[in-house]
């Protein structure tokens, strides 16, 4: 009975998404605008259709997994570290000034330190899934901005996930913080990251002769997309690696899909795997992923509280489009695509749920606080999109040099095929 309902759940969910999702897009809208309302419509919200469950909660995070290896692919570590410099900038700056700013108006309206601080760390999130799947359905993934923002989000991420950390430290040892264990954390996340640039450099240094020494065993394989489940492999143990370690799974599903080399496994080996990522991504994942974000929401539970969530939404809102704004203008960026940075870097969604669910387990926070956590990640993953299509598409009507994708050096390019 539990595998028919949630069969049921599915078909609800991907019919809503799909209609609504077309609907947003045939009014030039992105279609995560139309998955999103789809979420709220059929859930607890208005129509009650759908209720967050376990099984749905697995297949959100298999969606997540699936949309951060697709990221990756799509991208050229070459580009993630000619951005980092500028990504760093804006994404410290995109983290602590809507950090500061959450946890200054919670404690205005009388929350306890703990609890301001972490609805100020809610508030400081940018999503990786939100801002991949935007920048790839603007087509422009792999451009300037599209790295920068990535790497940004990455970068934000990573900081949110430290801070999270010493929150839960402080709350578990009443108010006392074990700097051991944070240096700890904190050489692991280190050494993580370090290790992934450096396999970079290393496969790049032996470009000229490994290659061809690999590839002749991956055409040798006869088990139908055998080169699918290699990469799925190796792509799960690394994120599992990054879970335990600290980090969540999605960075390191992310860097997995971004050292993937395709002169390893062979161009031939690579388009049909990508493919085949690319169609469960969309054609699955994708819709289901963020209609789970909109039957998160419940409106009801948001009644009590209705002042303190428009002071944060406002902050969340102003907050990270202001830092992230003078963030990209710091590091050399025009108005425009600066002002386009800052709308991109807003989008919290799935994130912003994984922590806020964190800190209700854990009892950092309760219910309502919960509630309104999810209501600011829906509404922020909505505006994200809308706001910063017009600005991106002017920049490529104009042939700004920061929207231009990166021509690929191969006779290949992800999204050709």
């Amino acid at each position: 009975m539990a595998t028919e309902q949630l069969f049921v759940s599915i078909v609800i969910i991907l019919v809503a998404a799909r209609v609504l999702g077309e609907l947003f897009q045939r009014v030039k809208q992105p279609p995560l605008v139309g998955e999103l309302l789809a979420g709220v419509i059929i859930g607890p919200s208005l129509l009650g259709l759908i209720s967050p469950s376990s099984n749905l909660q697995v297949l959100s995070d298999l969606a997540v997994f699936f949309l951060m290896f697709l990221a990756g692919l799509e991208m050229d570590p070459r580009e993630i570290r000619r951005a980092g410099k500028s990504a760093i900038v804006i994404s410290v700056i995109a983290f602590f000034v809507p950090l500061l700013s959450g946890t200054y108006v919670s404690m205005l309206f009388g929350l306890g330190t703990i609890q301001s601080l972490f609805m100020g760390l809610l508030l400081s999130i940018t999503a990786v899934p939100v801002s991949a799947i935007v920048l790839m359905q603007f087509n422009v993934l792999n451009s300037r901005l599209g790295n920068t923002v990535i790497t940004a989000a990455v970068v934000n991420d990573i900081l949110s996930l430290v801070v999270l950390s010493i929150i839960l430290q402080v709350s578990a040892g009443n108010g006392q913080l074990d700097l051991g264990n944070l240096a700890g954390s904190g050489v692991k996340i280190a050494a993580f990251l370090g290790g992934i640039f450096l396999f970079d450099i290393l496969f790049r240094k032996t470009a000229s002769w490994l290659p061809s020494r690999v590839e002749p065993y991956f055409h040798k394989l006869q088990t139908k997309e055998a080169a699918f489940g290699i990469l799925l492999i190796t792509t799960i143990v690394i994120s599992l690696i990054a879970q335990d370690i600290g980090l969540h799974f999605i960075i390191g599903t992310f860097f997995s899909g971004l050292v993937v080399y395709k002169e390893m496994i062979g161009w031939r080996n690579f388009k049909r795997v990508y493919g085949i990522i690319s169609a469960i991504t969309f054609g699955f994942f994708a819709p289901i992923f963020f209609a789970l974000i909109g039957i998160e929401f419940n409106v009801q539970s948001l009644v009590s509280a209705i002042p303190l969530f428009f002071a944060l939404l406002g902050v969340a809102i102003a907050a990270k489009i202001v830092a992230g704004y003078a963030g990209a203008k710091i590091v050399g960026f025009n108005s425009e695509i600066s002002l386009a940075i800052g709308f991109l870097m807003n989008g919290r969604g799935m994130v912003e749920l994984v922590i806020a669910s964190i800190g209700f387990a854990a009892g950092v926070i309760d219910l309502t606080l919960f509630s309104i956590a999810v209501a600011i990640g829906l509404v922020t993953s909505i505006i994200a999109p809308i706001t910063s299509r017009p600005l991106v598409s002017s920049a490529k009507s104009k042939g700004s040099e920061a929207v231009a994708v990166r021509e690929p050096h191969n006779e290949w390019q992800p999204g050709a095929a």
